[in-house]
């Protein structure tokens, strides 16, 4: 035997000890964990909470390092069985529209490891069409899973949760059947989800899914921004003549020494005052750029490209589907500043054309949607809930995508004429403002009915939708008392969803059927309000969208609308 052969010999030896020694610190973290799991006091976004959850982050850095799948999965499905006390479990990755069992706790021999099966109506395939975790607590009554299709499951408790790379979903964590009658706890399902995310982190190191080790566009676009040696960003032509970049600084590039350098050429909005500045910029738009300073710039950055990221298949639809609501509450923000009411004009339409676009090709964005929205009673969030609610709702009733885009642009900026006047008491509730401040904030519809009409790029009845949204179909209504059919038909749209998210956005979280009280104070006290028939068609499109069991059906002697779970 040569030394050369004993050498190789003992380092094999040595490596197999030290991966041995290696799993037994893992599972000596993670046992350590489970035993603490429910004295945690964890917050949503555990990556920023207490000090003990920095323990839990060292557990997944622990889950991260095993790099062998194959080791993987029983060490998770192991704990999390053992850590949310149940009699079984199932790690399983998806495959199109199969389903890879990688281990299973507890189950019938039918589960083996490494069985494929196809995605059916149960758990798994509503965390796979959805994205998102589930917990039953009685499985008898839940009318949302095919039972017959439930071959991994027995018993009447269960919380699955999705595994995310890249913002897909590529598998499953689920345990089932908590002993002794027990229920799940919300503790518990967080605990399965942070498993899932360190999970998720030790499968794309892994190459299992080499298609993620591409960045999306929204990455791609972000890793441009935060690279700290370059202060500025390229534009398009279109950016900054009627796009996000229209009221930036612009600089030109130039090379010196083989060095870039940026140069201040033209100050904010002056850069299309005269022909000849516009020529040059044709000329070298590829040389034009703008700085880096700040989440709004980042916002119009990715507003600029927003197409390319709609166009981009690794993009996910939740991740497309974030950016564009936080770009439209950007581009609100920016109209409180703008001098320009055109520019503005022309990115909301931009904007609104890119939605259409991306409802016409994908039917799930609508209940994804909806979700997204966020109800605080910011004037930006409210203009761009709004306008969402209202395409969407638009689609529902059949409008042309020609006329959507009118009805989309008039919903977005409904609300111009309170932006240019006090913005302190447009944050404010009507109702603790003093009769001067009322008195001002009622002249908002005239104001921005001017602002819109004035720019000249929006339809009339796009317009009218910012004079009357506060028109009542009885004729109660401000600035004029217009009554019936004498109100615009968007504006009794806008109308009816302008206070539906008002009031939505002063429901507390207690509140379990939010949806469903707004609704049912809006039948019961403002009665005459609404164009009734268009009120109907509203609760049916909530109820099909916010997935709450609301329904609206005619009283049998009149016409008046009720709202019934």
């Amino acid at each position: 035997m040569t030394t050369a052969t004993v050498d190789n010999t003992i380092l094999e030896d040595i490596k197999t000890v030290q991966d041995t020694l290696y799993d037994i610190r893992c599972l000596t973290k993670l046992y350590q964990l489970l035993q603490n799991v429910r004295d945690v006091n964890e917050s949503k976004n555990y990556f920023h909470g207490t000090l003990e959850e920095l323990n839990l982050r060292e557990i997944g850095h622990a889950l991260i390092s095993v790099l062998d799948l194959e080791r993987l999965f029983p060490l998770v499905n192991n704990f999390v069985v053992s850590g949310t006390n149940s009699l079984s479990g199932i790690v399983a990755l998806v495959k199109g529209e199969e389903i890879l069992v990688k281990n299973s706790i507890g189950l019938p021999q039918l589960t083996a490891d490494n069985m494929i099966f196809k995605i059916g109506e149960d758990p798994i395939g509503w965390i796979v069409k959805h994205g998102n975790s589930i917990v039953v607590n009685n499985f008898k009554q839940d009318e949302r899973f095919y039972k017959h299709a439930m071959w991994y499951f027995f018993g009447n408790t269960l919380i699955c949760v999705p595994i995310k790379v890249q913002g897909k979903v590529v598998g499953v964590i689920s345990v089932n059947n908590k002993k002794y009658g027990e229920l799940y706890t919300d503790e518990e399902v967080r605990f399965l989800e942070m498993i899932a995310d360190y999970t998720s982190v030790a499968i794309k190191d892994s190459g299992f899914y080499p298609e993620y080790k591409k960045l999306n566009k929204i990455d791609q676009l972000t890793t441009t921004y935060q690279n700290k040696n370059n202060k500025y960003l390229p534009v398009t032509l279109r950016s900054i003549k009627t796009g996000a970049f229209t009221e930036c600084d612009v600089y030109l590039q130039t090379v010196v020494n083989q060095e870039n350098n940026y140069l201040l050429y033209c100050k904010g909005n002056n850069l299309f005052d005269d022909e000849r500045k516009e020529s040059f910029v044709k000329k070298n738009v590829n040389k034009i750029y703008v700085a880096k300073n700040g989440n709004a710039q980042y916002l119009r950055y990715m507003e600029a490209n927003l197409r390319d990221i709609m166009n981009d298949e690794l993009s996910t639809r939740q991740e497309k589907i974030g950016i564009i609501y936080n770009i439209a509450t950007n581009m609100i923000t920016d109209t409180l500043k703008s001098s320009n009411i055109f520019v503005i004009i022309e990115r909301g339409k931009e904007w609104i054309s890119v939605i259409l676009d991306f409802i016409s090709r994908d039917k799930e964005v609508c209940s994804n949607f909806i979700k997204v929205l966020m109800y605080n009673g910011n004037i930006s969030n409210h203009s761009v809930n709004v306008a969402i609610m209202g395409l969407l709702f638009g689609q529902y009733l059949g409008i042309s995508a020609r006329d959507l885009l009118s009805l989309g642009s008039g919903l977005l900026f409904h609300d111009i004429g309170k932006m240019k006047l006090d913005s302190h008491a447009s944050q404010r509730d009507f109702d603790k403002l003093t009769k001067v401040e009322k008195e001002i904030l009622r002249k908002h519809p005239d104001m921005g009915f001017v602002v819109l009409s004035s720019a000249g790029n929006l339809a009339k009845e796009a317009s009218l939708i910012a004079k009357q949204h506060h028109e009542q179909y009885n004729g109660e209504g401000y600035p004029y008392g217009l009554k019936g059919e004498e109100i615009h038909n968007y504006s009794r749209i806008a109308h009816i969803l302008d206070e539906f998210e008002i009031a939505l956005s002063r429901i507390t979280e207690k509140n379990t059927s939010p949806v469903f009280q707004v609704l049912q104070h809006m039948v019961k006290e403002k009665d005459g309000n609404y164009d009734k028939e268009l009120f109907k068609r509203f609760i049916k499109f909530m109820q099909m969208s916010a997935n709450e069991n609301v329904i609206a059906v005619p009283a049998r002697h009149n016409n008046e609308v009720s709202v019934t779970r």
